[in-house]
Order: C-alpha cells, then sequence, then structure tokens
C-alpha cells in the first residue's frame, strides 16, 4: 500500500513541476501588462494603464474589474486545450468577464440580474465599434450583412451561456473560423443561423471592453 501511494505522490509531484514549467500556467500569475496589451497601442501603453490601476489605493473596484476580467478570458484561453471547438465554453467565460465588469462598473452589489448586465456591458461600457461588429456577428440561415440590432447578438450570446449553464449544451453553437472568410451555419435558440464572428474576435470585444470599463473607474482616465 505505502509503495503504491509514493508512486502516486510521485506523480502528482511530476505532474506539478511539469505545469509550472509553463508560462502562465497558473491564473495566480497573469502579467495583466502583456495580457492587456492587445487593447492598446504598444507593450509601454498596457503597461501604464495596469500600473496606474494597480496604485490605487485599498481594494480598488478598477482593480477588481481588472483582476476579474483577465482571470475569466485567462481561463477561456484554456479551454480549448481540453475542449476544442466549443466555443459555447469560451464564452460562457467570456459572459462572467462581461457581467463582472459591468456590475462592478455600476457599483452593483445585489444578486442575479445577469442578462441585464450583460446587456449593459455590450449597450454602455463597449463602443459604438463593438456594437457595429455585434450587428454582423450572426444572422438568420437566409440573411446577409447586418442583424436589426446588435442586440440580438448578445442575446444569442447569452443564450448560449444558457445553455452550458442549465443545459450543459456545449457541443451544438459554432463560431467562424479564423481567417476563413466564409460564415459557418450555427444553432442557437432552437433553430439554425449564420456565424460571421470568430472567437477571437468576440474575445477582443470583451478585453477592449473591459478594458473601457476600468477607465471608467479611475478619475480621469477617459474611456
Amino acid at each position: 500500500m505505502s509503495a503504491i501511494l509514493t508512486g502516486w505522490h510521485r506523480q502528482r509531484v511530476s505532474l506539478s513541476i511539469k505545469v509550472g514549467s509553463h508560462d502562465f500556467m497558473h491564473i495566480a500569475n497573469i502579467d495583466f501588462s502583456e495580457f492587456f496589451s492587445p487593447a492598446f497601442p504598444s507593450m509601454e501603453a498596457a503597461r501604464a494603464f495596469v500600473e496606474r490601476v494597480e496604485r490605487l489605493d485599498g481594494p480598488a473596484p478598477a482593480k477588481l474589474a481588472l483582476h476579474q476580467a483577465a482571470r475569466m478570458l485567462w481561463l477561456a484561453d484554456r479551454v480549448d486545450e481540453v475542449a476544442r471547438g466549443r466555443p459555447a465554453l469560451e464564452i460562457l467565460f467570456y459572459l462572467i468577464a462581461a457581467e463582472a465588469v459591468a456590475k462592478i462598473a455600476s457599483g452593483f452589489k445585489g444578486e442575479g440580474r445577469s442578462k441585464a448586465y450583460v446587456r449593459r456591458f455590450f449597450g454602455e461600457i463597449c463602443s459604438d465599434e463593438h456594437r457595429r461588429r455585434l450587428r454582423t456577428a450572426f444572422t438568420g440561415s437566409n440573411m446577409k450583412g447586418e442583424s436589426p440590432a446588435w442586440e440580438r447578438a448578445v442575446d444569442i450570446l447569452y443564450g448560449v451561456r444558457c445553455d452550458v449553464v442549465h443545459e450543459g449544451r456545449y457541443f451544438e453553437f459554432h463560431l467562424a473560423e479564423e481567417g476563413d472568410p466564409d460564415p459557418v451555419l450555427s444553432h442557437w435558440g432552437g433553430g439554425y443561423g449564420v456565424a460571421r464572428m470568430s472567437l477571437s474576435q468576440l474575445r477582443q470585444i470583451i478585453l477592449e471592453g473591459a478594458v473601457r470599463g476600468v477607465q471608467m473607474l479611475v478619475p480621469g482616465m477617459a474611456a
């Protein structure tokens, strides 16, 4: 018995060392400047942004929003390692990040109202350009061009999030492939439609929106 336990223990130690050798393999080690750099014109700009937020006194809401958004997106980035081709799981974490940023930016202290605050993130924190991109994200199977409103895209994404959380359905929804000009037939809301947005494009909207939400919480830092 002791030999078996010792072998198991050695395997655990070996795994821990192997995992620990990878960059950012632990959520506690996120380099926030590097992580948010795709939302800025340069690494220097990203570093200045993060340093200013981190210098805020106490448990500032801006710091909480920065950290929570990064953590959720960091987790989403690792889904593909264990569930390749299942974007619904990434979307779950994306919308957790969006909801968290919107609630922190609004000073919300209660429970629930997840959909309302996801909508607030896209409608009040994200930019007009972000909303324009969302209008082209999803269309009906026989439609071309833009959807009537960005809210429709947000409702589709939120429905996907609910399918994962409440029904365990994470395998029916698909997004466009990165670099592929052709849209993808996907399933949502009990029917089919065309997905024209890729996962990385959606991630970029969430990342940039999170930065805007943090900026709203820092005096003098315009979004």
